[in-house]
């Protein structure tokens, strides 16, 4: 196998047997350079079979990021992504890897064609790939696609997930080698799209479903918490391991923590401040609905409901007390909903699911 960098001369430029060209040969100085970049080509003396194509291929596809409408094979033949049984989710496929008989050392990993800008790298991730200082073994890989779904919060949610509402989309994490599950990775999302203004940043999380179902039942689940989010909505994670039970695949997604609240500045001393807050049942059945809220001393209180678009459901106002025992209904298609307690100087909001 030989590989040549697109701007390397040939190896031998007297010989035109010796040299590489690309265009139509009627036509040789129709360009005089070409109009884009080539990051890479390889260059074999024989006819290639088809699994060795497929192995080539898988290389160049985890490389730069390209989703394959085939099998991904290591270069030992072995299929450690079928398209077939893993259908649903052989979209924006990409990993991290090393296969030293391919000449595959992957750090960290991107699809090209997605929009949310996920990225997985081992370790950390570096501005490139060369810069990452990560340890992977040979034969090791981490390989994730996702289902196509929107990054945005479905109006209806599972009757499984009453602590946290995820994202439509789901990405499923495969496994291949020995000691694949004891990698240790970051991880750096977009939140831009699944996160509006009236979710604190400090309530988006990773949703790791260690069972492989892709149910996202609670007690299968683990989540984990953004080391950071910057300005421009990217959340940061780290130290995450994949496939801890050693099942060979993990499923994850991302999403909110419904119970939103916010502190009273220590400085507002007069403030009301908020001691507890619940709406049971959740979800709701017929919807209808109650809140018990508890204030250190007696306040106003609003309460409005807002569908997930942020369109005003309800609202009212109740007043001069300090423990409040209230009913309501929502009257409305089922899905998920915000309801928001408003004090004189705070917000404090909770999401429930209309079965």
């Amino acid at each position: 196998m030989r590989r040549i960098a697109a701007n390397q001369a040939s190896e031998n430029a007297d010989s035109k047997e010796g040299s590489i060209q690309f265009g139509n040969p009627a036509f040789p100085h129709s360009v005089s350079q070409p109009s884009g970049l080539v990051a890479e080509f390889i260059v074999y003396e024989t006819i290639l079979k088809t699994k060795e194509i497929a192995r080539i291929e898988t290389y160049l596809a985890l490389k730069y990021g390209i989703t394959l409408e085939k099998n991904y094979l290591n270069s030992t033949g072995e299929t450690i992504w079928d398209r077939k049984t893993e259908r649903l989710f052989s979209n924006n496929i990409a990993g991290i890897a090393r296969d030293d008989h391919s000449s595959l050392y992957q750090k960290q990993g991107t699809s090209c064609s997605t929009s949310d800008q996920l990225v997985i790298g081992a370790f950390k991730i570096a501005p490139s790939n060369s810069k990452n200082p990560a340890t992977i073994n040979d034969m090791d890989y981490l390989i994730w696609g996702d289902n196509a779904q929107t990054f945005t919060l479905g109006e209806k949610a599972s009757t499984e997930q009453q602590a946290y509402l995820l994202s439509d989309k789901k990405w499923l994490m495969k496994r291949s080698g020995t000691t694949a599950n004891t990698i240790v990775t970051s991880l750096q999302i977009d939140t831009k799209t699944l996160l509006p203004a009236f979710f604190p940043k400090e309530n988006f999380c990773l949703a790791i479903d260690r069972s492989g179902s892709g149910d996202f039942v609670e007690q299968n689940c683990t989540y984990i918490l953004p080391d950071s989010i910057s300005a421009t909505g990217i959340a940061s994670f780290s130290k995450i391991v994949w496939d801890t039970d050693g099942s060979g695949s993990d499923m994850f997604s991302f999403g909110v923590k419904p119970t939103l609240s916010a502190a009273v500045p220590a400085n507002d001393l007069n403030a009301s401040k908020l001691l507890s807050f619940h709406i049971y049942p959740n979800p709701l059945t017929d919807g209808h609905y109650t809140i018990a809220a508890k204030l250190d001393k007696r306040a106003d209180l609003i309460i409005k409901v807002y569908d997930l678009p942020l369109h005003l459901i309800d609202s009212r106002k109740v007043t001069g007390q300090a423990d409040y025992l209230l009913s309501g209904v929502i009257n409305a298609a089922p899905g998920s909903y915000i309801v928001k307690l408003i004090t004189p100087t705070k917000e404090f909001s909770q999401i429930v699911i209309k079965q």
